[in-house]
């Protein structure tokens, strides 16, 4: 653990805000930007050091205290030796940052270490304390605040490479923009009624303060902490700008809480002191001021995409550097500091910085990412102008594949597409629409609760179906918006429902003609297109061999195609050495899940060419027997145990519509024999399977129970134990190879986001993403065919805190820094290079034409 990282994630994270509070009101100096107690220390250090000993973490102590103290070598004399806990920034921020004319740059050398500390406490934390150090030594008051959302390295040879052109393949729309920024400054400044939205947040992000106080009795909810942070804000904000009669008003409302007044008592009191600060100071922006400390004045310079986070950012750069020169005193320090932790502690509610793995963990931050802003249409329209035109400003930037989820009427996904049109054709820049597509997903929803006559996730096929006749309406009203629909997805976690819900969908929507009323600007093509498809799959699993499952069922009931994508794929490529090790030999998932993987495992691995070890052989072929007893003989009574090759035909059958599968036998019969006049009931089944695996009676009896028998569904949710064997992991090893051989074959693409993977999967280091696994071509030899078309992405750029530019740059610095086990570079600087501008170059190749 970097010694210094942890000191600032303690005081600046872990530590309760309300011990600086209540120090100060006790006029005991045990918790203050100036000192902090060794005990306190301590309580909070083993969460951020859990691998050090008390001893060690007294080091660590003593170290934090050395490096608050006034430090000549870094300091000028003039500069106030009263620094305390923001030397820690200071010194960090020295260290990692550099300033090239106006643009704020990390070291190349240190962006894996600034991209740990950065997510924990925002890159705005450091960049403003950086620039005010900066400023002040030089003599010089910056004026420019509305740089880039995520800073870039200084590697000048990457960005060179970088600028001859990318394109961004996977960036879900509302998870792309600055969600905490946004959320942040519309809570700073419409502070009052938001208890509706305080509800929403149970807390569970961030677990280190859920009980910090009652021994105290001091325990404030979220909502009453916001409460003090917009308070404590406007007090700085008014002290900066000199202007006393404000700053009095607001610090008699302090007065007001430290003598026992609630905060929720004066709540309308501060929004009245926001408001007047807005009216004061603050720009309106489409007719609406979204920040008092953005000022009017500051628009002569800072009127670009990123305007709005330019008020936010010159508050930070103004407090630090009165703290530097000394015109805070030690109250007005500590109401820094304490707004500081509050506003790291909101942060870390809705960017994911926990240590948690797992689609779950990131879904609960997705979920909660507009919360604050839903309802402030401003804001709304800030969040779609800083995530898309931010992006297709760049000149480098040839295509923007934008995520976005259907409606249930095509009138609401037009009004949706005409809004984006109208925000990006805002901006002065000629080209930025035309280089904007949109894919459409389906989100993945998680299956209600048995019912009669119901299939599985009948939920969401229903609104899928709704959806895409949505689409379609859409699509027919032949508008200009239709060449800028170039093909569909689903998205959400993978264990909610699994590839066969849509299937329909997906034959429904690609094979509708799309007309469209401009060429492409990569082909010349006709004035007919059809939708392309890609998936989010293989990223969240019990098991290695459930995701790769899942990647060839969409392959199998999605009727895939050559130039479709797969989104992530982490399943076809993390080691299985070490993910099982990890799990410690064995996996828990439920029986159903586990009878169909052994299922397709044993009888896939024969399809592929495996050779399969007989000790294996005959494990996977008992486990079955018991599981399908269980499951489902003694639960239907259909006769003896069918053999696993019977299951699987049965298997292939799920990519069908489960209610033709209620039909008695003839009707059966004849409905595989005739075309539907309803055109959506024409792809009800699967093409890829013959129609003899149907007409067998004993298959589609398995398909029916799998879907509408109670007792078999109940017992297929049991959660059971599965130990792995290591004849085990050898073969998903061979599977996966084979798998990435036959994908390269069958022409399919490869969307990976390093970072999103790096924070939501288990990888543990970057130069151990699969990317590596799924074309290493240019680092190292490889065979003919094992190399898949991949590119790089971002996801979710606004949870995960990252920017196109640096996830090309963290692959390139951790291939760099990779090692062997005799510490030997496994890579040379010049193939990293070569490698890079290579997957710069298939990101292209992949974009839906």
């Amino acid at each position: 653990m970097d010694i210094e990282r942890g000191n600032i994630e303690i005081v600046f994270q872990k530590i309760p805000y309300m011990y600086v509070i209540k120090s100060w009101l006790e006029m005991v100096d045990y918790c203050s930007y100036s000192k902090i107690e060794e005990d306190i220390y301590m309580r909070y250090s083993s969460d951020v050091f859990p691998c050090a000993t008390d001893d060690e973490r007294r080091n660590n102590y003593l170290f934090m205290c050395s490096q608050m103290k006034f430090q000549t070598d870094l300091w000028k004399n003039d500069i106030s030796e009263d620094i305390g806990v923001f030397q820690l920034v200071f010194s960090v921020a020295n260290k990692m940052l550099r300033l090239d004319g106006n643009e704020i740059k990390c070291k190349f050398d240190q962006l894996l270490r600034w991209r740990e500390i950065s997510l924990l406490m925002g890159q705005d934390f450091f960049t403003c304390a950086y620039l005010a150090y900066d400023d002040w030594k030089k003599g010089y008051n910056t004026q420019y605040f509305a740089w880039l959302p995520i800073i870039r390295s200084d590697n000048s040879r990457l960005h060179n490479i970088l600028e001859q052109g990318v394109a961004e393949n996977h960036f879900h729309l509302n998870g792309s923009t600055k969600i905490f920024e946004l959320n942040w400054l519309c809570l700073m400044n419409h502070i009052s009624s938001r208890n509706a939205e305080f509800k929403k947040i149970t807390r569970t992000m961030q677990m280190q303060r859920n009980d910090s106080f009652d021994k105290r009795g001091i325990k404030e909810d979220f909502y009453t902490e916001c409460l003090r942070a917009a308070l404590y804000r406007g007090y700085l904000f008014f002290l900066i700008k000199e202007n006393s009669y404000m700053f009095g008003t607001a610090e008699a409302l302090i007065k007001k809480v430290e003598n026992g007044i609630s905060l929720r008592e004066i709540t309308s009191d501060i929004q009245n002191l926001i408001d007047m600060a807005g009216n004061l100071y603050g720009t309106k922006i489409n007719g609406a001021v979204l920040d008092y400390a953005l000022e009017n004045e500051m628009m002569k310079y800072n009127d670009n995409v990123c305007r709005l986070l330019a008020g936010e950012r010159k508050f930070l750069y103004c407090c630090y550097r009165c703290v530097l020169t000394g015109k805070f005193d030690r109250f007005q320090k500590n109401i820094f500091y304490a707004y500081l932790i509050m506003r790291t502690d909101f942060r870390g509610e809705l960017i994911q910085s926990n240590k948690k793995i797992g689609f779950g963990n990131f879904s609960d931050y997705q979920d909660r990412k507009e919360f604050f802003i839903e309802g402030h249409k401003p804001y709304e329209d800030e969040l779609v102008r800083l995530a898309l035109n931010e992006s297709l400003t760049k000149k480098n930037m040839l295509s923007l594949e934008a995520r976005i989820c259907p409606k249930n009427t095509s009138a609401k996904l037009i009004k949706n597409l005409k809004k984006y049109k109208r925000i990006v054709k805002s901006e002065p820049v000629n080209d930025g629409y035309d280089k904007l597509i949109y894919v459409l997903h389906f989100p993945k929803l998680f299956d209600r609760p048995f019912k009669d006559g119901v299939p599985r996730n009948n939920n969401v096929r229903k609104m899928a179906a709704r959806q895409a006749r949505s689409i379609v309406a859409m699509l027919d009203k032949n508008g200009e918006i239709n060449q800028h629909i170039k093909g569909i997805d689903a998205c959400s976690s993978e264990i909610a429902c699994r590839p066969e819900v849509f299937g329909q969908i997906y034959r429904y929507l690609t094979a509708k003609r799309v007309k469209v009323e401009n060429a492409s600007r990569f082909h010349n093509c006709e004035d007919v297109q059809n939708l392309q498809m890609t998936y989010h799959v293989g990223e969240d699993f019990f098991d290695i061999i459930d995701g790769l499952r899942a990647i060839d069922e969409v392959l199998l009931f999605c009727n895939y195609r050559r130039g479709s994508r797969l989104g992530h794929a982490l399943a076809l490529g993390i080691s299985p050495e070490k993910y099982y090790a990890m799990k410690g030999y064995k996996v828990a998932l439920s029986k159903q899940i586990l009878l169909d993987d052994i299922v397709w495992l044993y009888c896939r691995s024969g399809e592929l060419g495996c050779s399969l070890d007989e000790k294996l052989k005959t494990n996977l072929i008992e486990k079955y027997t018991l599981l399908y007893k269980e499951i489902y003989e003694n639960n239907v009574g259909n006769g003896s145990c069918p053999s696993i090759h019977e299951y699987y035909q049965s298997w292939k059958l799920r990519g069908d519509n489960p209610q033709c599968y209620r039909l008695e036998e003839k009707e059966f019969n004849a409905a595989l024999e005739t075309t539907e006049l309803v055109y959506f009931d024409r792809f009800r089944f699967n093409p890829r399977v013959d129609n003899n695996l149907r007409r067998n009676k004993r298959y589609r009896d398995l398909y029916y129970y799998y879907h509408f028998n109670k007792k078999v569904r109940e017992k297929g949710n049991e959660v059971t134990e599965f130990k792995v064997t290591k004849e085990y992991i050898k073969l998903v090893r061979i599977m996966q190879d084979k798998m990435i051989a036959e994908l390269a074959c069958k022409g399919i693409g490869i969307e990976t986001n390093p970072s999103s993977n790096y924070l939501i999967g288990t990888i543990k280091k970057y130069e151990e993403h699969p990317i590596l696994r799924f074309n290493s071509r240019k680092l190292k030899a490889t065979n003919t065919g094992e190399n898949l078309c991949v590119s790089i992405n971002t996801d979710d750029q606004g949870v995960f805190d990252t920017l196109l530019e640096n996830e090309y740059a963290l692959m390139t610095l951790a291939l760099k820094k990779a090692t062997d086990d005799d510490m030997n570079a496994l890579y040379d600087i010049e193939d990293i290079y070569e490698w890079s501008d290579y997957v710069r170059r298939m990101g292209i190749d992949q974009v839906f034409s």
